[in-house]
């Protein structure tokens, strides 16, 4: 057995999601890891059921955030597999656990609690056991409402200070990660801009339309072809890139399905721009300062999940995705490549007008 495994002390991060919850919650990862230095930190996640989704493991892994990952049983019909991951949980002796998860009602938290305290964990952080921790809040100076990640970090609050500036979103790339992105783009012309596309989504209401893709692929033909394009995405969505690329004449590469979602982040991390739906790509790269045109219908409630950090543009369009019209993201396309000014603005939320 490990000797540093058993004298140092345990503490359990508790956050389920795919991607871009666990994006969202890497400055929390990092503040963690800050306050909790000679802990040995264990997340606690659950399994993805979907081809098209990602595990948080997937992101967090190799940064040194954490360093052991257990998995939580999901939906019903699990009860064994809760009693075996309790006893797992016991064995471990935690010091603590900080509660990261999404909760929509405050039964769930107790619920959480209990089966946690079974387990032996006595003392849990974050339990957002008030409403107002559940959900995102509205600033009454502003109006607006809070990012998800705000959000993240009050629960955190006052015990531990979540650092959301560009800092606090690193993945700790290894040098081969890097290696692999830059081999990636080799083939991409050095003297052009490089513009990302990720065109899949897992939720139909989150989908622009294939249709609408190519129709815009093939305005910014015809408006700026001195581009190169990079297609990003889970595998099954590499058909639907190859179909898209298609309508480019330019430079251009498909990487969907080619990478892992860190290998991904790489490759967003040296282009200059990423177009996207409400997706994991659009986290992975605003947590990487890509500037992102991001596409919003009715799905979610504006801003909370919209790409944190300055200078992107979101098309919000409350009357559903599909009705943003392909001119309008063109002329964001053209608006972000031209070059920026001194002071970079805070994000731009545009309504969006309807498709034509």
């Amino acid at each position: 057995m490990d000797s540093s495994r058993s004298i140092k002390p345990c503490l359990v991060i508790f956050r389920i999601g795919s991607v871009g919850d666990t994006v969202v919650s890497l400055p929390c990862f990092h503040a963690i890891a800050r306050a909790f230095p000679g802990h040995r930190r264990i997340l606690l996640t659950n399994a993805v059921d979907s081809v098209r989704a990602s595990s948080a493991e997937s992101i967090i892994s190799g940064t040194g955030l954490v360093h052991e990952t257990l998995y939580f049983p999901v939906g019903r019909g699990k009860l064994r597999y809760s009693v075996a991951l309790a006893g797992k949980l016991r064995r471990l002796d935690a010091d603590a656990l900080i509660h990261l998860t999404p909760r929509t009602t405050a039964l769930q938290v107790y619920r959480d609690l209990i089966f946690f305290r079974a387990a032996g964990i006595r003392k849990i952080i974050g339990a957002p056991l008030r409403a107002g921790a559940r959900e995102c809040q509205i600033d009454a100076a502003t109006g607006e409402l809070e990012y998800e990640a705000q959000r993240l970090a009050r629960l955190l609050r006052p015990g531990i200070e979540v650092n959301l500036q560009q800092s606090g979103w690193d993945l700790c790339f290894t040098a081969a990660e890097q290696a692999t992105a830059t081999h990636e783009l080799l083939g991409l012309s050095d003297q052009r801009p490089i513009v990302a596309l990720a065109p899949g989504a897992r939720i139909p209401a989150k989908d622009w339309g294939e249709s609408r893709w190519e129709a815009l692929i093939r305005l910014l033909q015809r408006r700026i072809p001195a581009v190169s394009l990079v297609f990003v995405g889970a595998p099954d969505e590499r058909q639907l890139a190859e179909g898209l690329a298609q309508q480019w004449q330019g430079a251009k590469l498909n990487s969907c399905g080619e990478l892992t979602p860190r290998e991904s982040a790489a490759v967003l991390r040296q282009c200059d721009l990423l177009i996207c739906h409400d997706s994991g790509p659009m986290h992975l790269a605003a947590s990487q300062g890509t500037r992102c045109i991001a596409l919003f219908g009715n799905f979610n409630r504006p801003r909370q999940w919209f790409p944190y950090g300055p200078d992107h543009t979101v098309l919000y369009q409350p009357e559903g995705v599909r009705t943003i019209g392909v001119e309008q993201v063109a002329d964001a396309v053209e608006a972000a490549l031209r070059p920026l000014p001194d002071i970079a603005p805070t994000p731009r939320l545009q309504r969006a007008g309807n498709a034509c």
